[in-house]
């Protein structure tokens, strides 16, 4: 995103040395210089820490999946769809509990398992429940119910805007980093890890919680910006209707 300057110097100094070393009248053909690539300067936080959050705050969707701790509890999720929940897919789980909750077209469906059903209605009703839609969606007009599990809410969760207000004056370190194949911005801070893409918006990568455990931690990534495909509703005989859901 940032290429440093010297890009160019570095291109001149090196076909002037290459041809300082001929003897006056020797060609120089077949014995030009290597291009340099371009190095990409680290900005300051404050600098991109604003400008990711501009980035944010205009994305129309995204993947985000995390693997977090928070004291004694564990769990992970993977939310993917537009930041206005109207296609949207969550999948999450602690433990043995886990469940589905997708919305395609101002419907929501919902599949958990039975611990999960045990966990939320009671063991009587996990039974009764995995009876009749194990293995299936429940259409459900009462997602909701839940939590508001959308990518918008997530990110409003987060804060972003206090990113360049608050974020950027706690990094302590910065660094450019390979995040799997991709040229990151890493921004070490006293309790979280920031990367952002170097190349292209300066959109948010990943997130690493180095705190205690008591106060969370963990790990976020963020893939697809503004490019997550829509999700499709199940097929109709994948799905079940269940009084009071």
């Amino acid at each position: 995103m940032l290429l440093s300057a010297t890009a160019g110097v570095l291109l001149a100094l090196t076909g002037c040395s290459a041809a300082a070393d001929k003897p006056s009248g020797v060609a120089t053909t077949g014995s030009e210089a290597a291009p340099v690539e371009a190095e990409i300067v680290v900005p300051e936080a404050k600098e991109i820490f604003p400008k990711t959050s501009a980035a944010i705050e205009k994305a129309t969707s995204a993947t985000v999946v995390g693997d977090l701790t928070n004291g004694s509890e564990k769990g992970n999720f993977e939310l993917s769809g537009t930041v206005d929940g109207t296609n949207s897919l969550m999948k999450m789980s602690q433990d043995d509990a886990s469940v589905e909750l997708l919305t395609v077209n101002k419907v929501s469906y919902m599949k958990p398992n039975k611990a999960f059903l045990t966990q939320t209605a009671g063991a009587e009703a996990a039974k009764m429940l995995d009876t009749v839609a194990a293995n299936k969606w429940i259409s459900t007009k009462k997602a909701d119910q839940f939590g508001d599990f959308t990518v918008g809410s997530f990110l409003a969760s987060m804060d972003t805007d206090e990113l360049g207000a608050k974020e950027a004056a706690k990094i302590t370190k910065k660094s450019l980093d390979d995040l799997n194949g991709t040229k990151a911005f890493k921004y070490t801070g006293d309790e979280v890890t920031f990367w952002i893409a170097a190349e292209g918006e300066p959109l948010l990568l990943k997130l690493e919680g180095t705190g205690s455990a008591s106060d969370g931690t963990g790990t976020m990534t963020f893939s697809e910006w503004n490019a997550v495909k829509p999700h499709e509703a199940p097929a109709k005989s994948d799905v079940v209707s269940v009084p009071g859901l």
